[in-house]
């Protein structure tokens, strides 16, 4: 990117979060709002420090499944390049769950670069989410006791 004139866009799929008989449509609402708390800050951060590198960079909050998702951004945006961090799930959990990484190696209409996360990155999220689910039941909690 450096060497030529690329814009890099960076994007970030949430998830909608999936309805459940065992969750409030509240508490989805603020697990949903929590995800979109948690991109957005991890998109302006990441393109700050790539911005500190004098690249050229724009952001995308993305919405829905991953794989197909970051394929249909790749082809409006004519990518030539799609990178990942994968979380490496193999084995038995790679098949019973699927692989963004192996979904996107079979459709994406450019070259994938698949990387692995630093452990203090799966760390963090992992952290993140945990804490953001527990907040929203707390506040589902508090919500249904008033």
């Amino acid at each position: 990117a450096e060497s030529q004139p690329a814009t890099l866009v960076i994007a970030r799929v949430v998830c909608p979060p999936v309805a459940s008989e065992f969750y409030a449509p509240s508490l989805l609402r603020q697990l949903g709002e929590a995800q979109n708390k948690e991109a957005k800050a991890y998109l302006a951060a990441t393109a700050d420090r790539l911005r500190e590198d004098r690249l050229t960079v724009e952001t995308r909050l993305l919405r829905g499944e991953v794989a197909p998702t970051l394929v249909a951004e790749a082809l409006r945006e004519h990518a030539d390049l799609i990178v990942i961090t994968s979380h490496g799930m193999s084995g038995l959990g790679s098949q019973v769950f699927g692989s963004v990484a192996q979904k996107l190696l079979y459709s994406a209409p450019c070259p994938v670069l698949v990387t692995r996360p630093v452990p203090e990155e799966l760390e963090r999220e992992e952290e993140f989410e945990a804490n953001a689910a527990d907040e929203a039941l707390l506040e589902q909690i508090a919500g249904s006791s008033t």
